[in-house]
């Protein structure tokens, strides 16, 4: 018998690779929640597309038991997390769903001391508040470190580029400090792997972290480079900079200048997660996904970087 799992925020980006990845094994039955109906997105991918109102817990509570969902896995992105702590609330009332995973995905492991400057550690952390509030859920949260995606030239992908430090299309940089610290990579279809491969186990951690490739910046810039046979060019923003809310602008940037609440809300975001790449603030530890399932062979920087 096969389990349901319901996949929120699963029309695109890393939930529609959670969605592949579902779909590939038999133990498991998809069902994505969005907020609307989605007719042809269901007949595309071939699962259930099931309107979910994120401000109804009550409907919520009725939509897991009637469709008897077992695990929920959310994407849900932005930082209002209200819709989600409601998916939450309703997912630890129901009396058939069992699991959840939030949507955390986060490259830095958030203390209180980074949520009392940084909106996304805050809104991060509040759903790990909501998840250890419940009493009924065995539930987790993934650390992937950077989405390989944003930077990919060949390798399918619905999650869209984004112009972290280095811009691919652009051949531009503008590095964190002096670049030379570990930075960890995973692309979008290897973490639903992993994703997938957790539900197998019978009990699990609170969190669990993976990691696809580890280079520093300098090192990601030169694999880059000799991959498009192109110099990039590449600034380096001290942390002082940093520290003051400005990032050397790349013009991947501006896309999502309006999307983040205007420029200088993005920068002074950007500014921030940059300071921490510099200060080496991303440092895993145990459990790694990795070791526990050394079949799954992630994509590398430099296969991601190929043009093949």
């Amino acid at each position: 018998m096969s389990h349901v799992v319901a996949i929120a925020g699963g029309s695109g980006g890393l939930g529609r690779a959670v969605v592949d990845a579902l779909k590939m094994d038999s133990r498991y039955e998809p069902i994505i929640l969005a907020r609307k109906t989605n007719p042809v997105l269901q007949n595309d991918v071939g699962v259930p597309v099931l309107q979910a109102d994120y401000s109804d817990p009550d409907s919520l509570v009725q939509l897991l038991e009637d469709n008897k969902i077992d695990t929920v896995i959310s994407t849900i992105a932005g930082l209002d997390q209200a819709p989600e702590v409601n998916l939450i609330k309703a997912a630890d009332r129901s009396t058939i769903t069992r699991r959840f995973i939030p949507s955390v995905w986060s490259g830095f492991d958030y203390t209180q001391e980074q949520a009392k400057v940084s909106p996304m550690a805050a809104a991060r952390l509040t759903l790990l508040d909501a998840m250890k509030a419940t009493t009924s859920l065995e539930w987790t949260a993934i650390f992937p470190g950077v989405f390989l995606d944003f930077y990919a030239l060949s390798t399918p992908s619905h999650v869209p580029r984004n112009a972290m430090a280095i811009d691919i299309d652009a051949n531009a940089a503008a590095i964190p400090g002096d670049g030379t610290y570990p930075v960890y990579f995973t692309h979008s279809t290897d973490i639903a792997k992993w994703t997938v491969a957790l539900l197998g186990l019978k009990d699990w951690e609170t969190k669990y972290f993976l990691v696809g490739d580890t280079k520093t910046w300098n090192e990601f810039i030169a694999i880059a480079e000799a991959a498009k046979g192109v110099k990039f060019d590449v600034a380096y923003d001290p942390i002082e900079k940093l520290e003051r809310g400005e990032i050397t602008e790349l013009p991947g940037n501006k896309a999502l200048y309006e999307l983040s609440g205007g420029k200088a809300m993005f920068q002074k975001f950007v500014a921030q997660i940059a300071v921490w790449m510099a200060e080496g603030r991303m440092l895993y530890k145990a459990p790694f996904l990795n070791e526990m399932f050394p079949d799954i062979r992630p994509l590398t920087v430099k296969a991601a970087l190929s043009k093949n």
